[in-house]
């Protein structure tokens, strides 16, 4: 609707993570590059928290473009509120197995007999476990820390990643068994103001921008309101952009940024 008038070539502000639209602050980097050392050390399972927006999904997705089709099998549970068979026919399902209606030692034989194949033929199965701070039942989080106990002479033959917001952490806390089991932990703050901007000049750089749209004063009051969340950055840019073509505006100052906060909040 207004990228004609902003001389984009598409929306650079999209709620849906885009894998190419990843901006790497020195956060997001960090906590790629600690997921990719438990995936490819095999250690088990690595914990990834933050709060709404912060930008987990992303990092997940632009995660598994790293890994090689060809070596890895990596595949995400986006709901995993469960009851512990369920979430095993889940996972068998995701990994491309039969979820029939066998007893759950049949469904475990499965997914075992899945994981070492995978195992046999060089593939290491990754397992992302996305709003895992859901997962209420401690029966089903027990079941998940049950999956490393398959295992080769001398590996995992599954590694899973846990992502949450930070309410994952107390439930986990509350598994010691499972707790010790997690190699890596990594919680993902809020950008600070310069990677606000860069966050921002990046998208606009990737939908196909050739000049500055917000003034540095936008930024700043677009700061102020999303706090760093790249999510509230996204939904914030888009109204801003938005309330910039209605007025014709050339350039999005902070005017334009506090009324779209009202309008956002009318």
């Amino acid at each position: 609707m207004y990228l004609e008038h902003w001389e984009l070539q598409k929306t650079p502000f999209g709620n849906v993570p885009a894998r190419s639209a990843f901006y790497r602050s020195p956060q997001h980097e960090e906590a790629l590059r600690r997921l990719l050392y438990v995936i490819e050390q095999r250690k088990g399972v690595a914990m990834l928290t933050g709060e709404v927006g912060c930008g987990k999904t992303t990092v997940i997705r632009a995660l598994s473009d790293f890994l090689k089709k060809e070596e890895f099998q990596f595949e995400t549970i986006s709901n995993p509120a469960l009851q512990p068979t369920d979430l095993i026919k889940a996972i068998l399902l995701k990994l491309g197995g039969h979820a029939n209606n066998g007893s759950k030692t049949d469904l475990l034989d499965q997914l075992h007999q899945h994981l070492f194949q995978n195992a046999e033929n060089g593939i290491n199965t990754v397992l992302a476990i996305d709003e895992a701070h859901v997962i209420g039942n401690q029966a089903t989080l027990d079941e998940l820390r049950m999956l490393l106990n398959v295992q080769s002479d001398d590996e995992f033959l599954i590694t899973l990643i846990l992502l949450g917001q930070p309410p994952l952490l107390k439930n986990i806390s509350e598994l010691q068994p499972l707790k010790e089991r997690i190699s890596i932990k990594f919680n993902l703050e809020p950008l600070d103001i310069q990677n606000t901007l860069n966050y921002i000049v990046h998208r606009l750089k990737w939908a196909g921008a050739t000049r500055g749209i917000f003034s540095r004063e936008a930024i700043q009051a677009l700061y102020e309101f999303t706090e760093g969340l790249p999510l509230r950055i996204n939904n914030l840019g888009e109204r801003c952009l938005l309330l910039g073509l209605m007025r014709q505006a050339r350039i999005v100052d902070s005017r334009i940024v506090h009324d779209a906060i009202e309008d956002m909040e009318s």
